[in-house]
């Protein structure tokens, strides 16, 4: 996804809550994958309070596992309030089904869920959202090093390639487009391995 497809599909999801007449007091982003939608929803429906909460995911890139649980609770009262949560994707549903059995506990007066993208096989269905797809792994712009990161070691344990070594760029290029179908210039395939290296500094990777 790039960004004029996620403004595209924001401004979507704002026309739909505007039309539904919910007016939330606040919005609560899910961090950190919700957190770009929940300003960018702030800026376009006219809401001043963006407040956070953090649902850790424990999964595998590029998989459609993962366990979701609360980290850091809100440090705001939102009794008698309605709320908006907003995630950027809603797979398995867990991150919204943990967020909004802890937040009913604080006793707001509404809450109504939105995301930029839903699977069509999650247990979970937002209120409002962008578009509807079958289950794939999605790489937002916001965190495209992060799962490039993770994914090309996969990608380099296939070719048998040490990551750490000089590897020869075009054939990982060929390797993502053919696996996971991620289209990347070289350039930028370069820069990430770099940044591969950078993070990987002092890691044994043979364990």
């Amino acid at each position: 996804m790039d960004w004029n497809l996620f403004y595209e599909l924001a401004r979507q999801v704002a026309n739909k809550i505007n039309s539904s007449g919910y007016r939330p007091d606040m919005i609560v982003g899910l961090a950190r994958g919700g957190w770009v939608l929940a300003r960018v929803l702030c800026d376009l429906i006219g809401i001043k309070d963006l407040v956070s909460l953090k649902v850790e995911h424990w999964g595998v890139t590029a998989t459609p596992d993962g366990k979701a649980k609360l980290k850091y609770p809100l440090n705001v009262d939102i009794k008698g309030k309605n709320v908006l949560v907003v995630d950027d994707i809603t797979d398995t549903g867990e991150s919204m089904r943990v967020t909004l059995e802890y937040l009913k506990s604080l006793k707001p007066s509404e809450i109504k869920t939105a995301a930029l993208r839903h699977i069509n096989t999650s247990k979970f269905l937002p209120d409002y959202f962008g578009e509807e797809i079958s289950w794939r792994w999605v790489i937002f712009p916001w965190n495209f090093t992060e799962d490039m990161c993770n994914i090309i070691p996969k990608v380099c344990k296939r070719l048998s390639i040490n990551p750490k070594d000089e590897v020869d760029v075009a054939t990982i290029k060929n390797e993502l487009k053919q696996f996971y179908t991620i289209g990347i210039s070289e350039e930028t395939l370069e820069e990430i391995l770099q940044e591969l290296k950078r993070r990987n500094q002092g890691k044994d990777n043979t364990k």
